[in-house]
């Protein structure tokens, strides 16, 4: 995506979502591009800044997918400038916490599912 492009006149399909204030002043929900609760899981286990966007990565992957079990490939990854051992890492680092499990087939995507 062009950096322009933010700025181009067109339809913008959350033009008109507004945010749920509740009476404590927070937006109702707590999600800071996951739910703080999948947040406050993940962070204690990574190393770093790549492996903490690896782990915002797959659940935003879960969600867009609707589904427990993704595959993770390394394309989209290397498109933020994160390395496929960055990748490796925290999915290990994930699986050794519990948090997921992983599935490799012989040179295909790595496919995980979320145990939490």
């Amino acid at each position: 995506m062009k950096e322009d492009s933010l700025w181009i006149e067109g339809d913008d399909p959350l033009h008109d979502v507004q945010p749920t204030i509740s009476s404590t002043g927070d937006a109702g929900f707590r999600h800071i591009g996951c739910p703080l609760s999948w947040f406050k899981l993940v962070f204690p286990v990574v190393r770093g800044k790549n492996e903490l966007a690896v782990a915002l990565w797959l659940y935003r992957l879960r969600s867009i997918r609707r589904s427990r079990t993704i595959t993770v490939s390394n394309g989209p990854l290397a498109e933020l400038g994160i390395d496929r051992f960055a990748k490796y890492r925290t999915l290990r680092r994930l699986a050794k916490a519990g948090l997921i499990s992983i599935k490799n087939d012989n040179r295909k995507a790595t496919r995980i599912r979320f145990c939490k």
